[in-house]
C-alpha cells in the first residue's frame, strides 16, 4: 500500500512505465522506517506549498493497494491505515466483546431456555449477522455486525458443545468433546483452500456465510437433552427421547424408568449462588479458570506469530490447521487410555516447555538455528491447542447438569480474556528493549502455562466417571469410592436415594438412581 499519487486518477501499486515510475520517485517521500531496507512512504505525499511554491509533505488522501495476494480486503475497503490503523485493532477488540458477551450470556440463557433452542437462536444470529458483513459500506455497521457474529459463535460452539456431551454416556463423552473440536481445525482449514480461490473479502465471506443457512434444519434432527429435561422436571419428554435413542440402538429398556422421587425441588432449580457455598468447589473452578485464559492466552499468543514462518501464507495458515489436527488426533487416542487429568497436565507443560525453550533460541543461537523457533512455536502450538480441547471436555464432566451451561459460559470468559490478553504480552519487546525484551512475551506464556498444568494435580480425574447431576455431587466428585459394584445410600433433600456404583469408574452415577434396572449398555442419542 502506498499514497495514491494527487491527479492520478487511475494510479496503480506497480509502476506500468518509466514515467509512472518517476513520478512515483517525485511525488512519495522515503520511509525508512518500513521494513529492513525502507520503502516509500504510506501516509504522506509531496506537494507544492502555493504560499512558498516549496515542496512540503501532506498527509495522504487516496491510496492505492497491492492485489497480487488479496484482489480486496476490509483494511482496503475501509482505509484503515495511518491515523485509522489502531481501528483494526478495535474491531478485534469488539469481536473479542462479542466472543466474551457470547460465553456469559448464552450459558445462562441455554440452562434457562434448553440447549437446543438456545443452540437455533444462535445459527439464525450467525446467520444474519455473517451475511450482513458482506453488503455493510460502513466501517461503524461492520463492527456492529461482527460483534453480533462473536456473540453467536461463542454461544454457538458452547451450545452445541454442551448439548452433544449430555447426549451420550461415559464412554462416548470423550470422542464427542473432541470430535467437535477436529472439525473446527477441518473448518480452518478449509477456510484457507477456500481464501486461496477467493481473494475478494466480500466474495469470501459470502461464500463462508451462506452456508449457515442450512443448520436450520437441525430442529427437525436434534433433540433436546434428555438431562436438562430432567433438570426441569420435564420426565416424560425426557423419557420418550431416551426411548427413542434405546430403539435406534438395539437397547431393551425397562417399563418404568424413573420413579418421580429422584431429585427433589432444589435440584431442579440450582442456581449460580449455591456455587459461592462450596468452598472445594469453587477452588476447583478457580483453577479450571486459570487454566482456560492460559490455555487461550499461548493459543492465540503463539498465533500472532504465524506471520513470522518463511513461506506462502497459505501455506502457513494450512500448516497451523494440520498441527491443530494432529493434537486432536493425540487427545483422541490417548484421553481414554491416559485420562483428562494427566494427558492436559502433559500438554500444558509441553506448551510452556516449547515457549519457554524458544527463549535459548532467542539470546544465543545465530541465524542459521533460528528454523527451531518454527519447530517450537508449532510444537507449542500443538500442545497447547490439545490442552485447549482437552480443558473443554474436562470442565463439562467436573460441572454439575443444571448449572453446566452456565458454569462453561465462566470458564470461556477466562478464556476470551486470555485472547484479549495475549496480543499486549506479545507486545512486551516494545516496552522493554534488547534480547531480554525479546524473550520476555516467550516467558510469560511459557511460564503461565506450565503453572496452569501443575495447579491441575489438585483436580480429581473423570475418565469413566457420570456426570454429576448436582452441585453436591459436583463437590464431591472423586470423594465416594467403591472397590467392587454395589450400592451407596445419599440423603438428598427428603429422600434416601440408592446409587448405583460400577466397578469399573468406582463413582456414584446419580442418573442410575432413576434407572436401577436398566441394562449395562447405555442407549446414545
Amino acid at each position: 500500500m502506498i499514497c495514491s499519487i494527487p491527479g492520478l486518477p487511475n494510479d496503480s501499486y506497480v509502476a506500468v512505465d518509466e514515467a509512472h515510475a518517476s513520478l512515483i520517485n517525485v511525488s512519495l517521500p522515503w520511509d525508512s522506517e518500513l521494513g529492513d531496507k525502507g520503502g516509500w512512504s504510506q501516509c504522506l505525499v509531496r506537494s507544492v506549498d502555493e504560499g512558498t511554491g516549496d515542496q512540503v509533505n501532506r498527509e495522504c488522501t487516496a491510496w492505492v493497494y497491492d492485489d497480487s495476494v488479496f484482489r480486496s480486503t476490509v483494511v482496503s475497503k475501509f482505509d484503515l491505515i495511518c491515523d485509522k490503523k489502531m481501528s483494526r485493532s478495535h474491531a478485534r477488540m469488539i469481536l473479542m466483546g462479542g466472543l466474551l458477551l457470547g460465553a456469559i450470556g448464552i450459558g445462562v440463557i441455554a440452562d434457562i431456555i434448553g440447549r437446543k433452542k438456545a443452540l437455533m437462536a444462535m445459527v439464525a444470529l450467525h446467520a444474519g449477522a455473517s451475511i450482513a458483513v458482506a453488503y455493510v459500506e460502513s466501517f461503524v455497521l461492520y463492527v456492529i455486525f461482527r460483534f453480533l457474529t462473536g456473540i453467536s459463535i461463542s454461544g454457538l460452539f458452547l451450545a452445541i458443545f454442551v448439548l452433544g456431551m449430555e447426549l451420550v454416556g461415559p464412554s462416548k463423552r470423550m470422542f464427542v468433546g473432541i470430535v467437535v473440536e477436529v472439525f473446527w481445525a477441518l473448518g480452518v482449514m478449509i477456510l484457507g483452500a477456500i481464501a486461496y480461490f477467493v481473494r475478494d473479502w466480500n466474495y469470501l465471506q459470502m461464500a463462508v456465510s451462506f452456508p449457515i443457512l442450512l443448520f436450520f434444519s437441525y430442529w427437525w434432527f436434534i433433540p433436546e437433552s434428555p438431562r436438562w429435561l430432567l433438570a426441569r422436571g420435564r420426565d416424560e419428554e425426557a423419557e420418550a427421547i431416551i426411548r427413542h435413542a434405546a430403539k435406534v440402538n438395539g437397547v431393551k429398556m425397562p417399563d418404568k424408568i424413573f420413579d418421580g422421587k429422584t431429585f427433589d425441588e432444589a435440584y431442579t432449580r440450582e442456581k449460580m449462588s449455591r456455587v459461592f457455598t462450596s468452598p472445594r468447589f469453587m477452588f476447583r473452578l478457580v483453577v479450571l479458570c486459570y487454566n482456560w485464559l492460559s490455555s487461550a492466552m499461548v493459543f492465540y499468543g503463539l498465533g500472532l506469530n504465524a506471520g513470522n514462518l518463511a513461506g506462502d501464507l497459505y501455506v502457513n495458515f494450512e500448516l497451523m490447521g494440520v498441527v491443530e489436527l494432529i493434537a486432536y488426533g493425540a487427545c483422541v487416542l490417548l484421553l481414554n487410555r491416559i485420562g483428562r487429568k494427566p494427558l492436559h497436565i502433559a500438554c500444558m507443560i509441553l506448551g510452556g516447555g516449547a515457549c519457554l525453550s524458544t527463549i535459548f533460541t532467542v539470546l544465543y543461537a545465530d541465524e542459521s538455528l533460528q528454523w527451531l523457533n518454527i519447530v517450537l512455536a508449532l510444537l507449542g502450538k500443538c500442545g497447547a491447542s490439545a490442552a485447549f480441547a482437552i480443558i473443554y471436555v474436562y470442565s463439562a464432566e467436573l460441572f454439575p447438569t443444571p448449572l453446566r451451561n452456565s458454569l462453561m459460559g465462566v470458564t470461556c470468559l477466562f478464556a476470551r480474556m486470555g485472547g484479549m490478553i495475549s496480543p499486549y504480552i506479545a507486545d512486551l519487546n516494545t516496552v522493554v528493549s534488547g534480547q531480554f525484551g525479546q524473550a520476555l512475551p516467550l516467558i510469560v506464556f511459557g511460564a503461565s502455562t506450565v503453572a496452569g498444568g501443575l495447579m491441575c494435580f489438585m483436580l480429581p480425574e473423570t475418565l469413566h466417571k457420570h456426570l454429576p447431576e448436582t452441585l453436591e455431587d459436583a463437590t464431591n466428585f472423586g470423594r465416594v469410592t467403591s472397590s467392587s459394584s454395589g450400592t451407596v445410600r445419599r440423603r438428598q433433600g427428603d429422600w434416601d436415594i440408592e446409587y448405583t456404583v460400577d466397578a469399573p469408574s468406582k463413582e456414584c452415577d446419580p442418573l442410575n438412581a432413576r434407572t436401577r434396572d436398566r441394562e449395562a449398555k447405555e442407549p446414545v442419542v
